[in-house]
């Protein structure tokens, strides 16, 4: 049973909402807002939080295996090519919408309500597409998964942001991208040997694991704080740090600080949306990652998740297309879990140039592949292409273009504006995403799998001559960026 923070005001009357507490706890902290050291517990929190990102992995690859299975004679209805498009295409088209409902309800709700609700709209969804009977449904399910996957994009990395302790941010902060790569595995998986409808129940199982895990998690205490439930905010902080109530005083007082300070600058959505194009830096800053986004997005990514296993198909590989799916999800894990070894070696902008032009290499040499092919010639000696060009493909986009454009955006954004700038960021990633996934087949058809490959990879190209243009934040304090910017 907690103890009932409090003080007494000059006036006489307790004041249940601040406790700043004592002079010696303070002192005793040497800090003024000294990091402490990380507990397990913050790893745990971080753990059972970023399941719902691993429930988003299942969302988003989950038309590679599944989308063939509505033609043919074992299809419980057929989808038409332009209906297959719609399904693929309104999962990144309702995540388009789901960052912006989801910053105001992590505000008015809190972040923990917040994910346990997306984990009630992707249970929902999967249990549409198990059920399923015509295109209506599955549209009406993906879309819904969408919109869960774009909020979980949104909430997510604001929970890990504020639950974790300097030393060990950053690590935690990689979690989201491992643990998305770990849920492609489920459909690279499962999908190809088992029914729509099994492949449904097995993926929805997953939001309630994460509902079960994160159900006794704490709330993030700068959510509490911003409340003014210094108690609740309290017990959380001594959870999360593994400390007494004396010993996490110190950084108890300096998240009440932020909070109260926080609430200050606190303006309507309109205002705040406009704030973004009111200093110089601040438009460099939305600029960047709107553009880092949208090169993310038209390097190809969801296309070749979404579409893996068609595109095997086409190449005639001697390996079987879920074969072929299944290892580059393995791929994925593997290179997601290094690129915190790189970010710790390297520079983000280094990295993001170097993922660039790896990534339009390895789209040239698919595209070299498939006009072989359109062009009647003998593929023979050059059978492991496609496969090895896709398997560097992703191992250079997660080791930049991939979770990069989302750290970046957490270093250039001032942090008045950092919640409205990186909702608004996310939905237009998610925009274009939908655009690519709704017409790559479109562009397929017209223009051929070799000029489309290639067109894919002169945007990579592109996005390497826009990184250049980037300031090299590496050691540099988020003030000393925001200088930088404003120069």
């Amino acid at each position: 049973m907690s103890v009932k923070l409090q003080k007494i005001s000059a006036e006489g009357h307790v004041d249940p909402l601040i406790y700043k507490g004592t002079t010696e706890a303070l002192e005793a902290g040497t800090g003024k807002g000294a990091s402490p050291p990380a507990h397990w517990h913050v790893f745990w929190a971080a753990g059972a939080a970023n399941l719902i990102a691993l429930a988003a992995g299942c969302v988003l690859c989950w038309t590679s295996p599944s989308i063939s299975k509505f033609s043919g004679p074992n299809a419980t209805f057929e989808l038409t090519d332009s209906e297959a498009a719609w399904v693929g295409s309104l999962t990144p088209l309702g995540a388009a919408v789901g960052p912006i409902p989801a910053g105001i309800l992590a505000d008015k709700l809190g972040r923990k309500p917040t994910m346990l609700g997306d984990s009630v709209l992707l249970f929902i969804s999967w249990a549409l597409i198990a059920f399923a009977n015509s295109p209506a449904m599955l549209y009406a399910a993906r879309f819904i998964a969408g919109l869960a996957t774009g909020c979980i994009f949104a909430v997510l990395p604001m929970y890990i942001g504020e639950i974790a302790v300097d030393s060990v941010r950053s690590t935690l902060g990689s979690m989201m991208q491992l643990s998305l790569t770990v849920g492609f595995m489920v459909p690279f998986a499962l999908g190809p040997y088992v029914s729509v409808t099994w492949l449904a129940i097995a993926s929805g199982i997953v939001p309630v694991l994460f509902a079960a895990a994160f159900f006794s998690m704490p709330e993030s205490p700068s959510v509490l704080l911003m409340r003014g439930d210094t108690v609740e905010a309290s017990d959380a902080l001594q959870w999360l740090r593994g400390q007494d109530r004396t010993s996490i005083m110190p950084e108890l007082r300096k998240l009440e600080d932020e909070a109260q300070e926080a609430m200050k600058r606190k303006k309507p959505l309109l205002q705040s949306f406009m704030q973004i194009f009111a200093t110089r830096g601040n438009i460099k800053a939305f600029v960047f990652g709107c553009g880092l986004l949208f090169f993310q997005q038209f390097s190809g990514i969801n296309a070749v998740l979404f579409y893996a296993q068609s595109i095997f198909k086409k190449t005639g590989s001697s390996l079987a297309p879920e074969i072929c799916t299944i290892i580059i999800g393995l791929v994925q894990i593997v290179a997601s879990a290094g690129t915190l070894l790189l970010t710790s070696r390297f520079s983000m902008k280094f990295l993001l140039i170097f993922s660039g032009l790896g990534m339009a290499v390895a789209h040239a040499l698919l595209g070299y592949f498939f006009h072989l092919l359109v062009t009647d010639q003998d593929v023979s000696s050059v059978g492991a292409l496609p496969v090895g060009s896709l398997v560097f493909y992703i191992i250079v986009y997660c080791f930049g273009f991939g979770p990069l454009p989302w750290a970046v955006m957490g270093e250039v954004f001032a942090a008045d504006v950092k919640a409205i700038s990186s909702s608004v960021c996310a939905s237009f990633c998610w925009l274009l995403g939908f655009l690519v996934t709704q017409f790559f087949g479109l562009l397929l058809n017209v223009l051929g799998d070799d000029i489309t490959f290639w067109g894919l990879g002169g945007c990579c190209v592109l996005a390497s001559l826009f990184t250049l243009l980037l300031p090299n934040t590496r050691g540099k304090s988020l003030q000393e960026i925001q200088e930088m910017l404003n120069r």
